[in-house]
């Protein structure tokens, strides 16, 4: 009768902290994405008044981004790591209702203003923040609180309650109780509600939802038949797959490997304060001119991924354009994630291999969108470390559960490559990092 009502509790709880995050990631959603609207605008029409306005907001956006996390170093980053280290118990959060405040001020100006930063990390953060605030018992209950709320920022900004659910088992927490599914089950799926009344059913990639997937019928496999199904794809494909998981498993680790060397980059050269933040908002303006595309999150650079058609050479600059910018942002330390951007270089990875498939005679035109799709599974399950997350998040974000069999071998491949090439779970490599005594915080 205890346990019964302890699980009563933890789901009453999750409602309330699946409401709240829902709320707040709403929110944050609604304000970039109304930055992603008018940032071209403003550049198109560029102008010297609007260089000299835009220089000084850009000054001024990088002396009070390093300003805030001197205040509160946990604002720097997506604060998946944080959540971690929490997890673990060799970190706390103090005050997390101005952490959540003062984070969510932060996240909005930067990326709003161009920065090449995630919100889904930040969602995460945001979640735990609020599922910080409830507990106010134990610290197992205070910890599936913690945990419940990561899950619902998840679940929230990519409208997938069960890939919030997933993630949280499989990467933050590692631990299955039934109190644990309770509490995160109900507040992703609060969390999801809240932000499908605001929204509809809309997630972050509008084009793939905005028209009907093309599947190959070759792929189209019932759940329930899908392993006795495997040798009906020709091996030629099968192996393409496998090819695609290899090469996006090997850019993971690049990824990988190069964010972690950004952050050393800035502390090798001694960049700190103000200046540490002035390198990428004042790129900000060059790049809003000759490339805003690679600007902000990544989300808008997909869905025109998705519905136009760039040549090779045009992918290959978005990607190099894409990567080289989000590690000077990342080695600052500014507030954003790693999700959406290295979802985003995922499908243009997705997008470089489709092109040569066809150029090569290996796949026709309609392969093109599914391709991109595999490719950005593929990246997060060689960069997080997290393939059946990846596969249910991108299952769950296109609505389509025929492919489950093709996005299970991508997926396992690029995992297996990454591992294999001694890649770490960034998020993990991220916590070890900051207990490190030879790696300070970075200001």
């Amino acid at each position: 009768m205890i346990r019964r009502r302890y699980r009563i509790r933890l789901c009453v709880e999750g409602l309330t902290i699946g409401i709240s995050t829902g709320v707040v990631i709403a929110a944050l959603r609604i304000l970039i994405d109304q930055a992603d609207i008018y940032r071209p605008i403003w550049f198109k029409s560029f102008d010297a008044e609007k260089f000299l306005l835009t220089s000084c907001a850009m000054i001024l956006l990088g002396i009070f981004l390093a300003r805030v996390i001197k205040f509160d170093g946990q604002i720097a980053g997506s604060g998946v790591p944080q959540i971690k280290a929490m997890l673990q118990g060799s970190a706390q959060m103090f005050k997390p209702l101005r952490l959540l405040a003062l984070k969510f001020l932060a996240t909005v100006t930067g990326i709003g203003a161009g920065i090449s930063l995630g919100r889904a990390g930040i969602s995460i953060q945001f979640g735990a923040c609020i599922g910080k605030f409830f507990s106010h018992k134990s610290r197992v209950e205070g910890d599936i609180l913690l945990t419940a709320g990561a899950s619902a920022g998840l679940a929230a900004v990519f409208n997938a309650p069960l890939a919030g659910v997933i993630f949280c088992l499989e990467d933050l927490h590692k631990k299955f109780t039934p109190e644990i599914l309770v509490a995160t089950l109900t507040a992703s799926v609060s969390a999801s509600a809240v932000v499908e009344l605001v929204f509809g059913v809309r997630p972050i990639f509008e084009t793939i939802t905005a028209k009907p997937l093309a599947i190959p019928e070759i792929l189209k496999v019932p759940t329930l038949e899908i392993f006795a199904a495997m040798s009906a794809v020709p091996l030629k494909i099968f192996l393409c797959f496998v090819m695609l998981g290899i090469f996006l498993g090997m850019l993971g680790v690049i990824f990988n490997k190069a964010m972690l060397k950004s952050l050393d980059v800035y502390d090798n050269l001694k960049i700190f304060g103000s200046r540490r933040f002035l390198i990428p908002t004042l790129l900000i303006i060059p790049i809003g001119l000759n490339l805003p595309q690679i600007l902000g999150c990544g989300n808008v650079l997909v869905d025109e991924l998705l519905s136009a058609e760039f040549d090779l050479k045009m992918t290959l600059i978005l990607f190099i354009g894409k990567f080289l910018f989000t590690l000077v942002c990342f080695g600052t330390g500014a507030p954003g994630g790693v999700f959406l951007p290295l979802m985003t270089l995922g499908a243009l990875g997705g997008n470089i291999f489709a092109e040569i498939g066809i150029r090569l005679g290996f796949f026709s035109e309609e392969w093109t969108t599914l391709l991109i799709i595999f490719g950005m599974t593929a990246m997060f399950a060689a960069v997080v470390k997290a393939p059946v997350t990846g596969c249910l998040l991108m299952m769950e974000i296109t609505g389509q559960f025929s492919y489950l069999l093709t996005l299970m071998i991508v997926s396992g491949a690029a995992f297996m490559t990454a591992d294999l090439l001694g890649g770490e779970p960034i998020f993990s490599a991220l916590m070890n990092r900051s207990n490190s005594k030879k790696n300070p915080p970075v200001l």
